[in-house]
Order: structure tokens, then sequence, then C-alpha cells
């Protein structure tokens, strides 16, 4: 409160659940517009529903998908606007030196394929399915190779799931600050999420970085790449579709994964770069209250 005042801002912005009452309380004590962004596909209170898109100047949902889901749930589709999260597409690039580092760091060879996976190692996420798929894709493609990135706890329970064989072909690490050289080693890069995903920011970095992207026709997902231009989209769960994925990556002549990940590299830039969407936000926060939906 005595911030506000001392500052006196012009807007106050609030991105998660336990924010949005304080930030409406706090707005109306000093006359301050309010603006929230819905970054979760989880119901709101009946409450919340009525109220939260009424008391805000403007109530921001970070995808289509996620705009139509509160939609469905009662909020009035004129009181919802879309804006898609940002990308420092400065950070993340492609980069062929720090590929051929990174391969060779990993132990990737020149002619194999590495595909690689980002995110918590659970079903919700895919992760489980992926592994199956794997275990049949590699059965298929001696020259396939896997990257998993996720919570070392749960490293354990991902190996039981790699059939014994092909242990030795999966590299599983950590949590990283970084994941440019990650991205940068990869030939394509899996998101077999299994839930609603509100976005999918881990599609968006690694097309950035110019890999192909497999994900899972779902949620906000099919937004965040080009279908058949910079990737492809899945039945999320359907072990057989990502396993004929994956295998169909592998046997992709090189050039045309390259063309593939420039292609992604030119639609993260033109939708998701930091400089767009700081403008389209600036048109939301000063214009009328209607929705700007996706070019």
């Amino acid at each position: 409160m005595r911030a506000a005042r001392r500052v006196r801002p012009d807007w106050l912005v609030g991105s998660f659940g336990h924010e949005y009452w304080p930030l409406l309380a706090l707005g109306r004590l000093t006359g301050t517009r309010v603006a929230l962004f819905r970054h979760l596909n989880s119901r709101l209170k009946p409450a919340s529903r009525v109220l939260l898109p009424r008391w805000a100047d403007r109530f921001i949902a970070v995808s289509e998908s996620m705009r139509s889901d509160l939609v469905r749930q009662g909020v009035a589709p004129e009181r919802i606007q879309l804006l898609y999260n940002p990308l420092d597409v400065e950070h993340f690039r492609p980069d062929a030196e720090l590929r051929a580092t990174t391969r060779q760091a990993l132990g990737i060879g020149a002619t194999e394929v590495l595909v690689g996976f980002a995110g918590a190692l659970k079903k919700e996420k895919g992760a489980f399915s992926l592994a199956k798929a794997f275990n049949e894709a590699m059965a298929q493609r001696p020259a396939l190779r896997a990257l998993w990135v996720g919570e070392e706890t749960a490293h354990a329970r991902l190996r039981e799931a790699i059939s014994p064989e092909f242990q030795a072909r999966h590299i599983l690490q950590g949590w990283t600050r970084d994941m440019r050289p990650l991205y940068a080693a990869m030939d394509a890069f899996a998101v077999p999420s299994e839930w609603l995903e509100p976005f999918g920011r881990v599609s968006s970095e690694a097309q950035a970085c110019g890999v192909p992207v497999l994900a899972s026709r779902i949620g906000g997902l099919p937004e965040t790449l080009s279908e058949d231009e910079s990737g492809w989209l899945l039945a999320p769960g359907n072990v057989a579709a990502w396993r004929d994925a994956i295998t169909a990556v592998c046997d992709l002549l090189p050039a045309r994964r390259e063309e593939m990940g420039a292609a992604g590299t030119r639609f993260v830039r033109e939708r998701f770069s930091l400089e767009r969407i700081a403008a389209e936000f600036i048109t939301i926060l000063e214009g009328s209250a209607l929705t700007l939906l996706p070019r």
C-alpha cells in the first residue's frame, strides 16, 4: 500500500492465483487499474469466474486454448484477452558451434539422431508414454539416442520404463539453468504432455534454437508451432503414433531437419519475440477491452 501510494503506478499486474484478490483490493483502495494473467488450466471457483473478470480492468489468458477453457467455465468471452508468453529470441537461437561442442561432450556421433525431452518426469507430462515409444523406436532405428532433462529424484523410476537393452542409448540429466547447449545438441524435441498445457514454453524455446518439435495436440501446445513446417502434432498418450513420429524424424535427411528447424526459428521470432509481446501488452493496457486474437 505504501509503495503504491508513493510510486502511483498506472497498473498493478498479477500472474498467480494467490495474488488476484489482494491486488484487486489494493487497486480499489488506491484507484489503480489491475491486469490479471491466467497461466494455469485449472478451474476457477464459481465466485472467481464471475467477479475476477469483472473487477479486473484486464483479464488475460496466455493461449487461445486457455481463453476457450475460461469461456467454457462461464467467463464472458468479451472480458478475456489473449497474450502469449514472450521469449528472448536473442538468448534462444541456433548456434552451430555450441551444437558441435555439446554433442561431443555428450558422446553423440555425427550420424546419430538425438531426440530430447525437458520437463517434469511424470505421467501428466507424458514422460513414461514417451519412454515406451523410445523402446519401440530404438528397436527399429539403431542411430536413435534420447536425452532427458528433469528432476534427478525421478531418474530411477524413468530407468525402469526403459528397456534394458537400450539403457546405454539414453542420457539422463538433472535440471539446468541454461538449456541452450542441450537444445543445440538435439535433432528433435518432444513435448508429449497428456494434460492441458496452458502454453508450452519449452516448445517455443526449442524451435527458437532451430530444433523441430513433436508435440501433443492438447491445450495450448498446438499454438506454439507451425504444423508440418516446424514440427508435428500427435495424439497424447498414443505410443504407436509417437514411435512412428520418432522413427520418421530419424529417417529425415539432415537438410530437411535443418529446414524444419529454420521454419521454427522464424515462427517463434514472428509470434513470441519480446518486442512483439511487449507491444501487444501495451496495446492491451492502453486500448479498450477487446480480445486480441493470434495472427
